[in-house]
């Protein structure tokens, strides 16, 4: 072990060498590049594409901005700057230029008005509405690949458990074990905004669903490599009026890269400098562009050593092959393209595939290891999507889109149970999921309101998804299921929005620049629960043009899992003196587990107030501040959760005394595998006094409210240096009521859920073709609530940098090549140790504090 480790130090050294020595040399490339321009006279937004295209710089316009304006004949050298005055010459348009992003705007318009999309994507829909080039009145945190990349992230599984909004809990590759409500089944990446569950976010590739991944009802972001990203949307705010269930903590919508032109590698190896976590990553990354469309192709293969408890001090006293983050290998492919069919119609496909592998080593024991007293984990995980869309932009402006999506997760797990170095059963649950949607979408402008076009999007669609569930033992050479169903649900839905600017800045109002009125609704008949309706409803108003106040109330919904459905009932006979105090008459109790067929959507009513300043006077800042509220009912819980006190006041309306032999025979008619009798002796049926019903049911509520914080800038401060910033900070408060009558228990602060407080900053200065970048991250700390004495845990606190360069550009073979260095949690902080009890549990909250350490990784990337 330790040759292996001194040879990974050396590679790490070697790189950090060449990264070293590539910063010394001079950069000859410099921004502002001129190139030849040939574009002929026509429309201005094709022009602007194709200057984007061609000048690699990113345009960003809105469609109304630029709709029936005339470019001039560009032809000579230009950059992309100059080329971009000289197609507005003579308009009512003016350009903002920021570091790596030009904005078009109109002269009335203020900064930050225009969403942040690129040229070649001209009409896309911001998410958070359907009507496109719309102002959303939710908060909407948005990134660019580079940007990500900058801040030393390099997968989006990462970047987005760096979001102060999101809880790194759920389903997630660094829970270890079971801690919680968390639990770590096949080592995917689920977002979990607000710690409302991975279930109670929505994630959308390219606007689209994917498959649900395992048990959790959250989808693999892990399954997207970085390098085929354009940007990430996030909407943290209640969305189901627009994108149906599952839409409660939020929204996130990855958008995928449609146009790229050449070929680009990139290698990278890295490891975390206390041992483990040993990482190579390969990317390949082409595209082609042709005049009427383009196609780009994402490969890459990842693969990491595991982090185990002898690799840290703080779990010496564990066995030292025990795993805190399991090691894996992954390779992902994505494909991304369009093809203009005619002068309106447009076809859009993207495809992914995803294989991954993982293991775990978990000792029962903390003096021997997994294979001796314990459990050896094999996962193995493939997911396959598919999602063709037709759009037709028909001559009135409205446009109609038609798309599908087929998609499959499959997830097998291999558990090994080990007694004194015998094998003792075997577990072997698979999970296979499948989504199958077509939609239909109209959007236009209805008519000419005060403040601008009134505009309609509206649409309805079907959605199928299954899960087939095939989870078996083996114990003694003798293999019974545990649980074996096929869930499907099956969802026809119909939703309209409206845009109404009722002022707008040609009205020249004192004090009342822009006041616009959202409305949505959606309504859906689910198999499972029948029908449905969601409402949405948003403001925005700008009292002047730095200013921007945004507010909206919904109400959204999830629908329960395929697997809170469909595993059916398990039943126990238990001894009436387990109970505290024990069942009267001390006969027998039947115990019920397990999940139930007639559960129903779990609702939420969500409201946010957001404030926007974005001062002319500073050019490139952006302050924002934003107040959420959830109040969500009907959750789906186990409802006892101590089985001593089950028959106790509290928990009457799930128990029933004295039931009949009639009531007891038709209770072990519904459990699918039938009664387990631990009782010692025979059953009968006249001896159970006492039916204790624990399955799953909607009984919970939860309040959640809290306040975000962000600023940007983007801006020069020198003719050759450029300075970007951005910090965000999240203060939540979440707090739950398990059954009616009982009373509300913090949720946020305490152990295993989501902190307080979370924060994060980064800055970055760049000059030509060099880039020097800091951030730091801030988990708050939380209280251990679980046995008295209540403790505190403390807080974690890491500082990342990064560097980067590029050879200039060439056609030999040292031409093109950027290197980038990351230095992660810089000062190895550790995550605080907490109580247990058990010598072999894991002595720290993995659902909020890494493992991991510090990490030190060099990429290589060409372009070719």
């Amino acid at each position: 072990m330790g040759l292996v480790r001194n040879g990974v130090r050396i590679r790490l050294l070697a790189a950090v060498a060449i990264s070293a020595m590539a910063i010394a040399s001079p950069a000859s490339a410099q921004d502002g590049q001129r190139q030849e321009y040939s574009v002929e006279a026509g429309d201005l937004g094709a022009a602007l594409r194709t200057v984007s295209r061609l000048s690699g710089r990113e345009i960003i316009f809105g469609a109304e901005a630029v709709k029936g304006k005339h470019a001039p004949r560009l032809r000579g050298t230009y950059s992309a700057d100059e080329a971009v005055r000289a197609l507005l010459e003579g308009s009512d348009l003016t350009a903002e230029f920021r570091k790596d992003v030009i904005l078009i705007r109109g002269r009335s318009e203020a900064s930050g008005e225009v969403a942040d999309r690129p040229a070649e994507e001209g009409d896309i829909l911001v998410t958070g509405s359907r009507i496109r080039g719309a102002q959303s009145p939710s908060p909407i945190v948005a990134k660019s690949r580079k940007t990500i990349v900058n801040e030393g992230q390099t997968d989006l599984g990462s970047y987005f458990r760096s979001l102060t909004q999101n809880f790194s809990g759920g389903q997630n590759p660094g829970v270890v074990g079971s801690q919680g409500q968390s639990e770590n089944t096949n080592g995917s990446s689920a977002l979990n905004l607000r710690g409302l569950g991975p279930d109670a976010t929505l994630t959308l590739v390219n606007g689209h669903r994917s498959a649900y991944d395992a048990v959790a009802q959250g989808v693999d972001i892990s399954a997207i490599p970085l390098a085929a990203v354009e940007r990430v949307e996030v909407v943290t705010d209640g969305a189901s009026a627009l994108y149906g269930s599952d839409a409660v903590g939020g929204v996130a919508n990855v958008i995928l890269r449609r146009d790229f032109k050449g070929v680009e590698t990139a290698a990278r190896l890295g490891a975390a400098t206390d041992g483990g976590d040993v990482e190579q990553q390969y990317t390949f990354l082409g595209g082609h562009r042709w005049g009427s469309g383009g196609a780009v192709v994402t490969l890459e293969y990842n693969h990491a050593s595991p982090i185990v408890a002898g690799q840290r001090s703080y779990t010496q006293g564990l066995d030292r092959q025990a795993t805190l983050f399991a090691g894996q290998k992954q390779f992902s492919a994505v494909v991304a393209g369009h093809q203009q069919i005619s002068d309106w119609l447009t076809f859009e496909v993207d495809g992914q595939f995803n294989k991954r592998s993982s293991q775990v080593c978990s000792a029962a024991l903390a003096t021997s290891s997994c294979r001796i007293n314990g459990s050896f984990i094999d996962r193995d995980v493939k997911s396959w999507a598919i999602s063709p869309s037709l759009i037709a932009n028909l001559s009135n402006g409205w446009q109609v889109k038609l798309n599908g999506t087929h998609a499959i997760s499959e997830t097998e797990v291999q558990t090994s149970s080990f007694t004194r170095g015998a094998t003792t059963a075997t577990f072997h649950p698979q999970y296979d999921n499948q989504l199958d949607s077509i939609e239909l979408g109209v959007e236009g402008a209805l008519f000419r309101a005060p403040g601008g076009d009134a505009r309609l999007a509206f649409g309805g669609g079907y959605r199928s998804t299954k899960q087939d569930t095939d989870y078996r033992q083996t114990v003694g050479g003798v293999t019974t299921p545990i649980w074996v169903y096929t869930q499907k649900r099956d969802t026809v839905f119909a939703y309209g929005e409206l845009s109404l600017p009722l002022i707008g800045a040609s009205q020249t109002i004192p004090f009342a620049r822009e006041l616009l009125f959202t409305g949505a609704v959606r309504y859906e008949n689910n198999s499972g629960f029948g029908d449905l309706v969601t409402p949405k409803f948003g403001l925005v108003f700008r009292p002047v043009g730095d200013v921007a106040i945004r507010s909206s109330w919904g109400r959204s919904f999830k629908a329960p899992t395929l697997f809170q459905t469909g595993r059916g009932l398990q039943g126990y006979v238990v001894p009436g003196s387990i109970f505290v105090p024990p069942a009267p008459g001390g006969g027998a109790a039947i115990f019920l587990l397990g999940g139930r067929a007639a559960l129903a959507p779990e609702k939420a009513e969500t409201w946010t107030s957001t404030l926007t300043y974005t001062p002319s006077f500073v050019r490139g800042l952006t302050v924002q501040a934003s107040y959420f509220r959830v109040r969500y009912r009907d959750r789906v819980v186990t409802p006892i959760t101590n089985l001593a006190a089950a028959l106790g006041p509290d928990y009457k309306s799930f128990v029933t005394l004295y039931p009949s032999v009639q009531d007891v025979l038709g209770v072990a008619a519904n459990v699918p595998e039938g009664l387990i009798n631990q009782t010692g002796a025979p059953f009968d049926p006249r001896s159970v006094v006492v039916i204790v019903d624990n399955a799953l049911v909607n009984a919970a509520r939860q309040k959640i409210e809290g306040v975000d914080f962000s600023v940007g800038y983007i801006g020069k401060i020198t003719a050759l240096d450029s300075i970007d910033f951005n910090g965000s900070a999240s203060y939540l408060k979440s707090s739950q009521q398990l059954i009616e009558g009982r009373p509300f228990q913090d949720l946020s602060g305490t152990v295993f859920n989501p902190p307080h407080w979370r924060a994060r900053a980064a800055i970055g200065w760049e000059r030509a073709t060099f880039r020097l970048g800091a951030a730091l991250s801030y988990i708050g700390g939380i209280q251990d609530n679980r046995f008295a004495p209540f403790v505190e845990i403390g807080s974690f606190t890491a500082v990342d940098i990064n560097s980067r360069i590029r050879t200039a550009d060439g056609n030999d073979i040292l031409s093109g090549i950027t290197f980038e260095l990351s230095i992660l949690n810089l000062f190895n902080e550790k995550p605080a140790t907490i109580r247990t009890t058990s010598a072999a549990a894991i002595p720290f909250d993995s659902t909020n504090y890494s493992s991991i350490g510090r990490a030190v990784s060099l990429t290589v990337r060409k372009e070719w």
